[in-house]
This record gives structure tokens, sequence and C-alpha cells, in this order.
């Protein structure tokens, strides 16, 4: 777990490397849909420049002998914590934090217990960063594509960086076992009514 203070630098250095991420990819907030132009870029440059900034930052590394890996959940880690970036601007919408999957099993079994996001606004450079186990509240979870979405609109509008949202283990742990038999129960409903309506396509062409 990163402490309050850490917690607290990474905000500000990122705040001070913030405009010179911005000039070395060109942003330019004119072009349509700025944040997928530019999310990439700006991850990687950051990263790149964080981890230049304080060896304590660490690239994530392809472990051997395991093959082909999936996607990491890190852009980065911390003394090993994890941090993802995420770009976007004006940010209001509904974008994909986590595969659902891994950010549960990994908390159950001990192998992490934080997971932080470090988002960026394009439209103002507003940094946030936080602890997403902290603030399964603000997610939404769909089981068909898999993964966990921060709603935007209501989570930027209500946190405080200066506030304290540690909560306990097992209220995290009861937190996703709620949104795990929620999403699993709108999934199979919404599979069951395209195969009704499936069905009623069939029968009517019969």
């Amino acid at each position: 777990m990163i402490t309050r203070e850490d917690q607290k630098y990474i905000l500000s250095l990122t705040k001070e490397l913030l405009p010179s991420v911005m000039k070395e990819i060109g942003f330019d907030p004119t072009l349509k849909e700025v944040g997928h132009s530019f999310g990439e870029k700006l991850e990687e440059e950051l990263v790149r420049q964080l981890v230049k900034r304080d060896n304590r930052f660490a690239e994530p590394v392809k472990v051997k002998g395991k093959g082909k890996q999936t996607r990491k959940m890190e852009d980065l880690t911390f003394l090993k914590d994890l941090l993802n970036v995420k770009f976007g601007f004006k940010k209001k919408g509904q974008p994909n934090m986590v595969a659902f999957n891994r950010f549960a099993k990994r908390f159950v079994n001990k192998e992490i217990d934080s997971y932080w996001i470090l988002s960026i606004d394009g439209a103002n450079n507003h940094v946030c960063f936080f602890n997403l186990y902290e603030q399964l509240d603000y997610t939404n979870t769909n089981l068909g594509t898999g993964q966990v979405m921060l709603n935007e609109g209501r989570f930027y509008s209500e946190f405080n960086q200066d506030n304290d949202y540690t909560i306990d283990r097992n209220d995290v742990i009861m937190k996703l076992k709620k949104i795990s038999r929620d999403a699993t129960e709108s999934h199979v409903k919404l599979r069951l009514e395209q195969e009704n309506q499936r069905q009623e396509m069939f029968n009517a062409a019969l």
C-alpha cells in the first residue's frame, strides 16, 4: 500500500512533469477524439519520465518462461504497488479501468492490496490519484466485456483528493462479491432476453 506521504509525492511529481509530457507528445486539444489520439502517447511518455526521475518507479517486465503474456494490469509500479495511467479529455464517460477477474482474484489471493489509478484530464490538466479498491461504489462491471468501468461524472464531482478513503480488506471483498453477483445476474438476464428475441425471430420465419 502506498503511504499517504508517497501518494502526495506521486501526485505532485505528476503535476510537475505534465507540461513537459504534453509538449513532448505534441498535445493538440483541437483534434477530434483527443483522448484516443493522445492517450497511449501520454501514458508512455509519463511513465518514461517518472521512471527516469525516481528509481522507485519501474515499468512492468515480462516474466521469463511464461510464454506469451496478456497485457499487464499496470502501466508502472511504485515500490511494487501497481499504477495504471488513465488519460482522457473532459472526463464524463465510463472508461475501462481493469479486467474484473484479475482485479478480484489478485486482491483475494493477497497478491496485491491496492490498485492505483493516476487519472489525467487533458482539458484542464487536472490530476487525480486514487486506489480503485477504495472507490468501488463509483464503478460498473460488465461481464460481457469483463471490464470494471469508472462512472467519471459522479466520481470526479464527489472525489476529494485530501480525504482518507482507507477501507477494511473484508469490506472490499464483500463489495467485490456483491459486484460479481449483480454483474452475473445482469449478464445472464441480457443473454436470455437476446435468446428469446432470436427464438421469436426463428418462429416468425417458419
